[in-house]
């Protein structure tokens, strides 16, 4: 008897542990960013999960865990829409849980914390109505769905990101992120289990890249300086073209500036700084490396620039040079009048290549403005927040009390 108690208490803790396995792996939403199905793909990858589910736990288990996964997710979708961000529908991959994909990212980490929760606070309610029936019952599969459904949620409010408790306490300070992987260190050598060493692997992945943000920032804004460098340059190249315009060999003075362009691409080639560079140590290597890499780029779009310029000239010369020989042959004479053609337009080109360079430098600097303030939050905002996120966590705490205790009298019932 007491060999089968433990057979069955091990078979509950894999049954409890692969759920939240596959919750989990159901947050690599980047995996099946390109799975785009059509619009009954909720339904039947639901169906097709579920039927994988229940070959190897069971019916019952395998519609306890889609229904609370699904329920989860749900709340997320519906934050991201209050929120008016486009999501992909709730696609079922077996043993991978759901990925509900969002087609862009939140405008600040208060938006993001919002959405975040919502997952928790849908999932609590939807064991909700678990507890009535296994109060009016007393069916163990109740207290199952009661205890699965508090642990998955309380575990996803874990402060490590990319979990929903990760994502939430990023309005508070992401420094709580650190705090979180220190309390993770110790599970992976005592208790070692692949769930937790992916919460600490991809913990370190966001907390790192949080950590770097100030050096992705100073990349950000030498490149703005560079957008800005080559708008001085190129109002400067338009100034003197605009002195030669009407000599006989001005294609060959682009081509003088073209020249100008691929020497000043050797000599930044030969300055790159080579090798392995440290992060944080060698820092400043690094940021010398970008610089240099950005100027290329522009001078890059400098030079075929220049190369387009020189390339319609010599065209209009030609139109007018072919007209001219067309007239002269068919009236040698000169007794007809040679129509008038406009200037080349060498200000329409410059117009055109500034306002490409305007478009992607004010991209640049949208893109910098929203990550350099996103996890900024006033003091209301970081009060009401971590008022939410404890009292979910404790609420759900509780119940994972509850549930424990109701499969704890229940173990003999519950295979």
């Amino acid at each position: 008897m007491a060999e089968k108690a433990e057979k069955q208490n091990q078979s509950r803790l894999w049954t409890i542990l692969a759920g939240i396995g596959l919750f989990l792996m159901s947050k690599l939403k980047w995996v099946f960013g390109l799975l785009k199905l059509g619009k009954f793909a909720t339904l039947i990858s639901m169906f097709i999960s579920m039927g994988a589910y229940a070959v190897f736990y069971g019916w019952k288990f395998a519609v306890a865990i889609v229904y609370l996964i699904f329920v989860h997710e749900m709340g997320h979708l519906v934050a991201a829409k209050q929120k008016g961000i486009k999501t992909s529908p709730a696609i079922f991959i077996p043993f991978m849980g759901a990925a509900i994909g969002m087609k862009e990212m939140p405008k600040n980490a208060k938006d993001e914390a919002y959405i975040a929760y919502a997952g928790p606070l849908f999932g609590l309610m939807s064991f909700l109505p678990a507890v009535f029936l296994y109060e009016s019952t007393g069916q163990p599969f109740w207290g199952l769905v009661i205890f699965l459904g508090a642990m998955i949620n309380l575990f996803n409010l874990f402060p490590v990101s990319p979990l929903d408790g990760g994502r939430i306490v990023g309005v508070l300070s992401t420094k709580i992120w650190f705090v979180g992987l220190l309390i993770v260190i110790p599970y992976l050598f005592l208790s070692p289990d692949p769930i937790i060493f992916l919460v600490f692997l991809f913990g370190i992945m966001t907390w790192w890249k949080r950590v770097r943000e100030d050096f992705e920032h100073k990349k950000t804004e030498l490149t703005l300086e560079a957008f800005e460098a080559e708008q001085q340059k190129l109002s400067h190249i338009q100034q003197e073209l605009n002195e030669y315009r009407d000599m006989p060999n001005f294609s060959h003075i682009i081509g003088t500036y073209i020249e100008d362009v691929r020497v000043a691409k050797n000599r930044l080639k030969d300055s790159v700084p080579t090798g392995f560079t440290f992060p944080i140590l060698q820092d400043k290597k690094k940021i010398e490396k970008h610089k240099i890499i950005v100027e290329l780029e522009m001078l890059n779009n400098r030079e075929r620039f220049l190369k387009t310029l020189r390339e319609e000239f010599e065209k209009d010369r030609n139109k007018r040079e072919a007209l001219a020989q067309a007239y002269h042959e068919s009236d040698p004479e000169g007794i007809a009048t040679l129509p008038v053609l406009p200037d080349f337009n060498t200000a329409a080109y410059f117009e055109a290549y500034e306002k490409s360079l305007l478009a992607e430098k004010a991209e640049t600097k949208k893109v910098y403005d929203q990550q350099k303030n996103y996890y900024v939050s006033n003091m209301k905002t970081k009060i009401v927040v971590l008022a939410l996120y404890l009292l979910l966590a404790g609420v759900l705490s509780a119940f994972v009390v509850y549930g424990n205790h109701l499969m704890d009298i229940n173990r003999f019932l519950i295979s």
